[in-house]
């Protein structure tokens, strides 16, 4: 054997460098195209305004200062089994001005730390919509993050919740748009 032939690497190392190599290609190919869930934000002009990758047991919340009778107003939802928002509860402190005082066939209502709450609701959505104002604040919280919706880009713009079922590229780069 000549000295030259021992510097190169044998054709079974390079053969498995490439196998290496296009194995990772295959794996990162098939994670972008695989399916997620997201939620998204979107302002009535198209704006995303928040994507977040969600599951099944996802929840949220909005909560916001009645308008008229300037109580705290909580709605809770849980993403269910086949990526519905589902509004689970409803918490108030005050009657009247269009505040739900009624459980809906199902649901129960109970009383606890001054508010009035009904629970076990069950009402699947496919959009939820929003049009928060600066003078009170309003919070979105999803799986523990929180917005302050009554500030920009929020603030004084109609928007809705949805969740879109898509691949990790489209997920991706309408995130970062």
């Amino acid at each position: 054997m000549n000295a030259s032939s021992d510097k190169r690497p044998s054709l079974h190392k390079r053969r498995l460098a490439l196998l290496f190599m296009g194995l990772i290609i295959v794996v990162g190919i098939y994670l972008l195209l695989k399916d997620v869930h997201v939620m998204y934000a979107t302002a009535d002009n198209g704006d995303v305004l928040i994507a977040e990758r969600i599951s099944s047991d996802t929840t949220f919340s909005s909560r916001y200062l009645h308008s008229v009778v300037k109580c705290p107003i909580i709605e809770k939802y849980v993403v269910g089994d086949d990526y519905e928002m589902v509004l689970m509860e409803s918490w108030n402190c005050s009657f009247g001005a269009g505040i739900e005082t009624e459980p809906p066939p199902g649901a129960t209502d109970r009383l606890e730390d001054g508010f009035y709450v009904i629970d076990q609701i069950d009402k699947p959505f496919q959009e939820v919509l929003f049009h928060p104002v600066s003078i009170a604040e309003q919070v979105l919280t999803i799986d523990g993050e929180k917005w302050d919706i009554s500030n920009e880009p929020f603030e004084g713009r109609t928007f809705s919740l949805q969740i879109e079922k898509e691949n990790w590229l489209t997920y991706l780069w309408k995130r970062r748009s």
